[in-house]
């Protein structure tokens, strides 16, 4: 089979969350024997075309073909059979099932016996024939994933989908990797690349993501460049440098107005909040920083660089295994969210509907969640209080529903968001972490949330900001915080007039 000839194609790919689009007619093709590397930030559609690709999501319109034929799969399996397999960036290992039982998961028959009985003798030989084909050494197969690392965790979900390419047919297969770098050293990381030229090697296709650009350049033939779910750039990897990937992830430079840089002010030089050297096992460590009365300090990293973990510790969600926090100069600890709340300190949620919002409330009852001391008259909460709340963001916030007592559950996610935004607001807590405000929001409401944002800092009060897009980190901030792998690796003033370009800023992440 030729180069020139196409295992996979995707031709106009949308996909569409209740109205928000995460892909915008993208295209995608794969030679054999072909390595191909998908770059951008983090929600540029990634992840999300991987997932339409192996069948765990329906894409809204385009079309897939898969050895010239229409691909149409309906699960995960239906891709399988086709030959296509994929490590996903969450990993899917069956944590009560062992190393030889994952691995073989849903393809089990092929090793039954004429009884009908599974062969484990003979699965087991199988998967210790994978992993030495994957090159993983002293890995019991019979052992429980429960029981083992999350490094090694990837590797066996490398081997289960190296499987797939182990066809009978001698049908070329497609191999999605989306982020499996992420939580292996460099031996693992040359063991999984010495088994991505091995695939290719024998024809098979692989598509690679990963927000490391040197490991990018290092392993693939060809990359695709996204952004804000669109195929920005598809060029050979020999054309390609990391300062050329850069400016094609970030497009062009933000517009001042639409971030109200006119009511950026100057935070004071009080220190509200200061963490020295502070760490949590296996996700950040080391990491010092003072926050300031009337300030944006915002937050950049990809996916698995500590920035949303260092949030969680701050708020109270979990407990650091290292360093110290103060709040106005005096050592805090906090047992949960609740106990954080009272110090005031408030966290937006970036899963709405895990956690920021309890869908069998009505929409007053979720926004008056966090300050439902204000609105008690003696020992009773006073519903008028609550409705007059409600009634007030609605208005301000622009909430489209069909009035303050309907269950939030019956609301889109962009006025679902809105609703969690108020709660924030409302607190009137001194130190707001927004984590994703704006995901799933129309660019009318981000405008009128930024202006919120602004008017919140005017007041006196201070906020850790973890941007939706980097161009939103970098328009909102008087300061950026930079991490990558758990470290911060940079820092920048935003000061008006001052703010760093997207560029500066993204070589410091990846």
């Amino acid at each position: 089979m030729s180069q020139q000839e196409v295992l996979f194609s995707a031709k106009g790919i949308t996909k569409s969350f209740s109205g928000n689009f995460a892909l915008k007619g993208v295209d995608l093709e794969v030679h054999p024997g072909e390595i191909v590397g998908l770059v951008g930030e983090n929600g540029a559609g990634k992840s999300t075309l991987l997932k339409i690709i192996i069948g765990a999501q329906p894409q809204t319109d385009g079309t897939m073909t898969m050895h010239g034929k229409s691909y149409q799969p309906k699960n995960p399996m239906d891709g399988n059979r086709e030959g296509i397999g994929m490590v996903f960036q969450e990993q899917s290992l069956i944590v009560n099932l062992n190393v030889a039982q994952n691995i073989f998961f849903g393809h089990e028959k092929n090793y039954r016996s004429k009884a009908g009985f599974i062969n484990w003798g003979r699965l087991n030989k199988a998967a210790e024939e994978v992993l030495h084909d994957c090159d993983i050494a002293n890995l019991p197969v019979k052992k429980k994933v429960i029981d083992l690392n999350f490094a090694t965790r990837q590797m066996v979900e490398i081997a289960k989908v190296v499987n797939v390419a182990r066809r009978d047919d001698g049908k070329q297969c497609l191999i999605l990797l989306d982020e499996p770098t992420s939580v292996l050293n460099e031996e693992e990381v040359q063991t999984l690349f010495k088994q991505m030229r091995k695939l290719a090697s024998k024809g098979h296709g692989v598509v690679f993501v990963s927000h490391r650009l040197d490991e990018v350049l290092s392993i693939t033939d060809r990359i695709y460049v996204y952004k804000d779910g669109s195929s920005v750039a598809s060029l050979p990897t020999r054309e390609a440098s990391e300062v050329k990937l850069y400016e094609l992830m970030v497009g062009r430079d933000s517009s001042n107005e639409y971030y109200q840089l006119h009511t950026q002010i100057k935070p004071e030089p009080e220190v509200v909040l200061e963490t020295r050297n502070l760490g949590k096992f296996g996700c950040f460590k080391n990491v010092s920083f003072q926050l300031h009365k009337g300030e944006i300090l915002g937050f950049c990293g990809v996916v698995g660089s500590g920035i949303e973990d260092i949030c969680t510790v701050i708020c109270g969600d979990e407990s650091p295994s290292a360093g110290k926090i103060f709040l106005h100069g005096k050592e805090v600890s906090f047992s949960s969210p609740a106990n954080a709340r009272k110090d005031s300190i408030l966290m937006i949620p970036k899963e709405r509907l895990a956690e920021g919002i309890v869908g069998i409330l009505s929409v007053e009852e979720n926004i008056a969640l966090s300050n439902l001391e204000r609105m008690r008259v003696g020992p009773f909460v006073q519903a008028s209080r609550i409705r007059k709340q409600a009634l007030s963001w609605i208005n301000t916030l622009k909430i489209k529903t069909p009035g303050p007592k309907t269950l939030i559950m019956l609301l889109s996610g962009g006025n679902q968001q809105k609703v969690v935004f108020s709660r924030a607001l409302a607190s009137e807590s001194d130190i707001i972490i927004l984590n994703h405000p704006t995901r799933g929001v129309d660019v009318g409401a981000r405008e009128e949330i930024y202006t919120l944002i602004r008017q919140i800092v005017a007041r006196g009060k201070s906020v850790i900001l973890l941007g939706d897009t980097l161009d939103e980190c970098i328009g909102m901030s008087s300061r950026i915080i930079v991490m990558k792998d758990g470290l911060i690796t940079a820092e920048f003033d935003a000061s008006v007039g001052h703010k760093p370009s997207q560029v500066d800023v993204v070589s410091h992440m990846m």
